[in-house]
């Protein structure tokens, strides 16, 4: 397994991380615990989940798994989205990030977190303040690093600037999403991560399970991340994405590969791409995620090919910027 420093907070990862998005509803405790064992095997010690995932059960199977392995891994959550039903909190103020603090060192079993995302802005709330917090929960040891997900350029910007002016420690780990068909942070957000030398650990690098090309058009299939799931549905099941799938397939049917090991070995070959996000629902393809992990690198000749993907998805909308 490729290895990974994380710009200026000292840790050394594995490039695959492992998502948990699954556990709490495709994924059991039993199921859970099997998967980490796998993780264990193939020298993964990356892990990523979310207070969101699942109401807290992400959370909580994580934590159980992990119960006697914690000073062996990195640990990664996030916080923003509404918790409880009638929602208890939600948002980025001060007092709901500390509440979500508790809530996820309690679910998780532990005393610290290694890494804490912002999961994606709250525009109600100032920016100052939520780094603010986070700045509290470093300097009392509750997180090591604090860092960002789905945030653009500008607003990291930003983030960095008054970091700098208070004295804080600055987000230096982010989570974009990012895959061979979603290309969006190549326009300016990749060039201003790769100047300041932040560390992107990247998300849905199979466009939630669509580049595996076992997802049909039509109606998803039943427990897919796509079966009922609004977020996902509007964000890749497009006509226009099926024929960017059916292209790859096309690519990787002549490379000799399979689609996974296409769209995994594009990222792998991606400088923007520091670490890579794999979840899954069953074992057999949490391994095949890691199998692709080992494979040779992709040839220029697919890796143009892939280009001509998204390109084509694109379509011929200019830049703003030059």
């Amino acid at each position: 397994m490729e290895r990974r420093k994380l710009a200026h907070t000292g840790l050394e990862v594995s490039r695959a991380c492992m998502g948990t998005m699954t556990f709490g509803s495709q994924t059991d405790v039993d199921a859970g615990a099997a998967m980490v064992d796998l993780c264990f095997e193939r020298d993964v010690d990356f892990f990523d989940t979310a207070n969101v995932y699942n109401q807290g059960l992400s959370e909580e199977i994580l934590g159980e798994v992990l119960a006697d392995r914690r000073a062996e891994i990195t640990l990664a959550s996030k916080v923003r989205n509404p918790m409880g039903d009638p929602v208890e909190y939600t948002g980025l103020a001060r007092d709901a990030i500390r509440r979500a603090i508790d809530d996820s060192l309690r679910r998780l079993g532990t005393d610290y977190l290694d890494i804490y995302y912002l999961h994606l802005p709250d525009y109600e709330t100032p920016i100052e303040e939520s780094l603010a917090a986070l700045e509290e929960l470093r300097v009392e040891g509750l997180i090591r690093y604090p860092a960002t997900s789905n945030y653009s350029a500008w607003q990291m910007c930003e983030m960095f600037a008054i970091c700098e002016r208070e004295g804080w420690a600055k987000p230096w780990v982010a989570q974009p999403m990012y895959n061979l068909a979603a290309r969006g942070i190549e326009q300016e957000y990749l060039a201003f991560t790769g100047r300041y030398g932040i560390s992107n650990v990247v998300y849905n690098p199979l466009a939630g399970g669509l580049l595996t090309g076992k997802q049909p058009p039509g109606a998803p299939l039943p427990g897919t991340r796509f079966d009922g799931n609004r977020m996902y549905l509007d964000r890749f099941w497009h006509d226009e994405y099926f024929h960017a799938v059916a292209e790859a397939e096309t690519i990787a049917r002549e490379a000799q590969l399979t689609p996974v090991q296409l769209a995994l070995g594009w990222l792998r070959a991606q400088e923007g791409a520091d670490c890579i996000i794999v979840g899954a629902s069953r074992i057999e393809h949490l391994e095949e995620n890691l199998d692709a992990f080992d494979a040779p690198p992709l040839d220029d000749e697919v890796l143009a090919a892939c280009d001509g993907v998204w390109a084509r998805l694109r379509g011929p909308t200019p830049a703003y910027n030059r």
